[in-house]
């Protein structure tokens, strides 16, 4: 009996402990909500408080509603380093940029900027300026290398010739490195740091790559003002200038809030992962296309400032070449595009082609006094992109008096599998990737040896209906 009472004694002790902990933990989960609450309160206050201020203060126009707080909640939680700010203005152009009337120009905006943003986060990094900048470009071209405008203007930067030129652009009949995404973002940046560097202000510095420094210089005379922010200056702006910065500020913040407004990256013909290449000698670019496992065509469209079909480059010049990464890329084939392997027509074992790349032992050289990398090429016939990548080096490396690998042995597998890859060549299919526009006879036009029903049969389609996206095996021969 009393074995009884003790066990009821227990239980009751153990339930009571376990109510005391659930009200515990019941009050202390209402307590944080109490918090939460309270400053989400706070926070929606500061920003009403903060839109009544630009209202008096800044811009009489602005008409505030629900939604504005949204906007300028959002706004707030992307600006970095260029300051987002809002009014009327940009409001206008967010509410465009997000209708639906607007929606297939920012998918497709959306998909394309996931090619060209890796390439300008990149270079801005190394630049030291503000990555969200990238979004300029936009405004700028809408992503489109080949875009001209009636100034003249041209790539997805938008550079004047003679702007071009003063920042070392090159422009001639086998390039136009205006529409180069690395080298031209490489231009951007020089100029944005240097316009930063004369107005102090990141906005202004953006406002003059429109009109140029020199007529916000101007205007900052005209205005009296001694170190205004662009919305101080605005009104001595050229319009087209003023308009200009509100669209940056509206295109980034909309893209940064894309599915927040139901935005979805279209699919584009930029879609694959690419990786860059120097190339320091004269290369065609047909051979690349088919090593890649791609058509002439979209290699160009990755490469869009070779005029030729050709790449002309040198140890003193290498040009930046973007190779699309399919499954279908023969590393063999590459190796011979790249590196102009001369396969003799008449000798089955490619004794040449062996020779070159089964080299048993590496070749060293000691770097004198005097020497540089570029000399050092020059003497051995071999390539600075070899050397640096051959020894570990980077561009500040100090080479006087190291001892250098001057020739890589390749081993007897590779020799083998470009030996087995050239006598394949002709055979080497491609895979296309359809475009808006494309139909089956048009494609197969493209490409000598097909035909309709060939690429019907090679990819098993019972129609001629296609659409773009689509991926369609080219078997030549």
């Amino acid at each position: 009996m009393k074995f009884s009472i003790t066990l009821s004694i227990a239980a009751v002790f153990v339930f009571s402990c376990t109510v005391a902990q659930e009200v515990a933990i019941d009050a202390q989960k209402e307590e944080l909500n109490s918090s939460m609450n309270a400053f989400i309160e706070l926070q929606q206050k500061q920003l009403a408080s903060h839109l009544d201020s630009i209202k008096e203060n800044i811009d009489p126009n602005l008409e505030i509603t629900p939604e504005d707080l949204g906007i300028l909640r959002r706004l707030k939680s992307i600006s970095k380093d260029v300051p987002l700010e809002f009014n009327s203005q940009v409001r206008g152009y967010i509410g465009k940029y997000a209708s639906q009337n607007y929606r297939p120009y920012m998918n497709r905006l959306l998909g394309l900027s996931q090619h060209y943003f890796s390439i300008y986060e990149a270079v801005f990094e190394e630049a030291k300026i503000p990555e969200e900048i990238k979004y300029l470009s936009l405004v700028e071209s809408s992503l489109n290398p080949h875009l001209v405008s009636t100034s003249g203007a041209v790539g997805p930067w938008q550079f004047m010739y003679a702007t071009a030129k003063f920042y070392d652009l090159e422009m001639n009949s086998n390039i136009d490195e205006r529409k180069d995404a690395y080298a031209a973002s490489y231009a951007v940046a020089r100029y944005i740091n240097e316009a930063h560097t004369q107005f102090n202000d990141w906005l202004l510095a953006l406002a003059s790559y429109n009109c140029g420094r020199g007529c916000v210089q101007r205007a900052i005379q005209r205005s009296g003002f001694t170190n205004p922010t662009f919305w101080e200056l605005a009104p001595f702006l050229p319009k087209e200038t003023r308009n200009y910065i509100p669209k940056y500020i509206a295109m980034t913040y909309v893209l940064s809030n894309a599915d927040y407004y139901g935005i979805e990256a279209e699919s584009t013909e930029l879609e694959l992962a690419s990786k860059l290449v120097m190339v320091d000698k004269k290369i065609a670019l047909a051979g690349v296309a088919e090593a890649v496992g791609v058509s002439l065509d979209q290699l160009k469209k990755y490469n869009p400032a070779f005029k030729q079909n050709v790449v002309i480059g040198s140890v003193e010049k290498p040009r930046r070449l973007l190779l699309p990464l399919t499954e279908n890329t023969n590393d063999s084939l590459l190796y011979l595009a790249l590196n102009e392997v001369v396969l003799p027509q008449q000798s089955p074992r490619n004794e040449e082609v062996e020779a070159k790349l089964a080299v048993q032992e590496q070749k060293k050289y000691k770097v004198k006094n005097g020497e540089t990398l570029v000399s050092v090429s020059r003497k051995l016939g071999v390539s600075v992109q070899d050397l640096v990548a051959w020894n570990g080096l980077s561009s500040k490396s100090k080479v006087v008096g190291r001892v250098l690998i001057v020739e890589k042995p390749v081993d007897s597998r590779l020799a083998e599998s470009v030996k087995t890859a050239a006598t394949k060549r002709k055979n080497t299919g491609v895979v296309y990737t359809v475009q808006r526009g494309d139909s089956l006879d048009r494609i197969a036009n493209k490409f000598s040896g097909s035909s309709v029903s060939k690429l019907k049969a090679d990819n098993g389609l019972k129609s001629d209906m296609i659409k773009p996206g689509m991926k369609l095996k080219i078997n030549k021969g």
